[in-house]
């Protein structure tokens, strides 16, 4: 009966714990259609009650990233999107005028980062792609890639030193296959799990396939939610609640880095007190 005491209260301390541990997002949207529905003190709330400390935040168009950095510019890492509209994905990487724009947006001195870059294996050798890239390595930026491995390559070649931040854990979310991106990368590879929560568990759980690759990379990881909808923010809670449960099934260490550590050692290029 003891027994079961003292288990009862260590796992409800520990519960208590892991609510408690601050979150670094590092994959965030603020665009057109959040801005008319949140406000940023109305998203600074959702960030308190969840213990988001810090968010990497961009958008389509660039002014909602701008509002939010202007309302909390302690809080919000800001990216450079590229679109003006959502429409843009399709084809940006052939409009010559993109260029043009966001080396003049980045006049404004604000911005951390150019993404997210939604681009695939067949444009690789966009001559777009080869001057965002060239930007970004010039001016110590990084890049957010939702894309398949072979535009990590691709990145790599162009500019070995730039930093990518890949989302989703890629196009191919198995654990032996990033195991593999992750080895001939071990620098300048960071792998967001946005939108996968779900897909990491089994009976509830987190499989012992993922739960190896985060403790051997634990490095490399880092959490997100992705407000790629207006529906995303209203449903922003119960992703948190997901990701703190898989998060849960780590070593306390390896939490503490996957949840604020590593992103917060990337963009403030200090340990974490």
């Amino acid at each position: 009966m003891i027994k079961i005491i003292i288990f009862s209260v260590l796992y409800l301390f520990s519960t208590f714990a892991q609510a408690q541990q601050f979150l670094f997002d590092s994959h965030l949207h603020y665009g057109g259609e959040d801005v008319k529905q949140f406000t940023p003190k109305q998203i600074i709330k959702i960030f308190d009650r969840n213990h988001i400390k810090y968010a990497v935040v961009s958008s389509t168009p660039n002014q909602g990233t701008e509002s939010l950095y202007a309302y909390a510019p302690n809080r919000i890492i800001p990216f450079l999107g590229l679109y003006q509209t959502l429409g843009d994905k399709r084809d940006w990487m052939y409009d010559e005028s993109v260029v043009a724009r966001v080396e003049e947006a980045l006049n404004s001195g604000i911005y951390r980062g150019l993404g997210e870059l939604h681009i695939f294996a067949k444009d690789r050798k966009s001559p777009v792609l080869r001057r965002i890239v060239e930007i970004a390595s010039e001016r110590n930026l990084m890049l957010q890639v939702h894309g398949d491995a072979e535009i990590l390559d691709e990145i790599f070649s162009l500019a070995p030193n730039v930093t990518i931040l890949w989302a989703h854990l890629g196009t191919r979310p198995e654990p032996e296959f990033l195991r593999g991106v992750l080895t001939k990368y071990p620098q300048n590879l960071f792998i967001d799990t946005s939108v996968r929560d779900k897909q990491l568990l089994e009976s509830g759980e987190l499989t012992d396939d993922w739960k190896k690759l985060f403790i051997d990379y634990q490095d490399q990881f880092t959490v997100a939610v992705d407000t790629f909808s207006v529906n995303r923010w209203n449903t922003f809670d119960l992703v948190v609640q997901d990701i703190r449960s898989w998060l849960a099934d780590l070593p306390d260490e390896v939490v503490r880095k996957l949840a604020y550590d590593n992103a917060y050692k990337l963009f403030f290029n200090e340990k974490v007190d």
